[in-house]
């Protein structure tokens, strides 16, 4: 039977675990079905839209745009704390002039699927190459993560750089993003050892954008220190 993860919210998160790799040399256990299915039951399994879904991956650029100090420290820290959601909501309560913001809150979205979308254009906005970046962080130890399936989409990205950089570069909701994301599924799911997941792709697609923004501003910071 095949366990699927609606990520519509932050409630998954919330167990702190090292980072999984392809080869299992850690010897950590994986999640077991009843740990997924227990994680499953914190989720509300509702869908967005496609147009509720590019509104807010604009509005998370809008806001990566304009609040870039504050959108950094922000997804550079734990998401399980009240401190952060704390700081998402008052990055949003500070873009209202963004023209997707009457969306945001007419949908009452996740943050999770608001932190996806601000992360990705964080890690695009420079203009590298976005697979390129992500290599040269793999190079370096693993950043922070903080529950099971975050360290799985950070051993996805730390992996597969060029098929999580296809993903981003997709459009939301587009038949490319699906054909993106099911590269990325076997990955993941290895990542969790456990071959019957399969996440949404609008939850994958912020769990590894999130993932891939940490894992670059770690190495980038880290170097700023040097």
């Amino acid at each position: 039977m095949i366990v699927t993860l609606f990520a519509m919210t932050l409630a998954f998160q919330q167990t702190p675990q090292e980072q999984p790799r392809l080869s299992d040399r850690d010897g950590r256990p994986a999640p077991s079905n009843d740990q997924l299915r227990d994680m499953d039951a914190r989720m509300m399994p509702a869908r967005s839209t496609p147009e509720a879904l590019r509104t807010i991956q604009r509005f998370g650029a809008c806001i990566a745009n304009a609040s870039t100090a504050k959108a950094t420290a922000t997804l550079a820290g734990d998401f399980r704390t009240p401190t952060y959601r704390r700081a998402i909501d008052q990055l949003v309560d500070a873009n209202r002039l963004c023209p997707e913001s009457r969306g945001w809150y007419r949908m009452r979205a996740s943050r999770l699927l608001l932190a996806g979308a601000i992360a990705e254009r964080l890690v695009e906005r420079d203009g590298r190459p976005v697979n390129v970046e992500l290599a040269k962080a793999a190079a370096k130890p693993a950043a922070s993560t903080y529950s099971p399936t975050d360290s799985a989409a950070m051993c996805v990205v730390r992996s597969v750089p060029d098929d999580v950089a296809k993903l981003f570069a997709s459009e939301v909701a587009s038949d490319g993003e699906k054909a993106a994301a099911d590269a990325v599924q076997p990955v993941m799911a290895r990542c969790l050892n456990n071959p019957q997941v399969q996440i949404s792709i609008d939850g994958l697609r912020a769990m590894l954008a999130t993932a891939a923004f940490r894992s670059i501003h770690a190495t980038a910071a880290v170097a700023s220190r040097n």
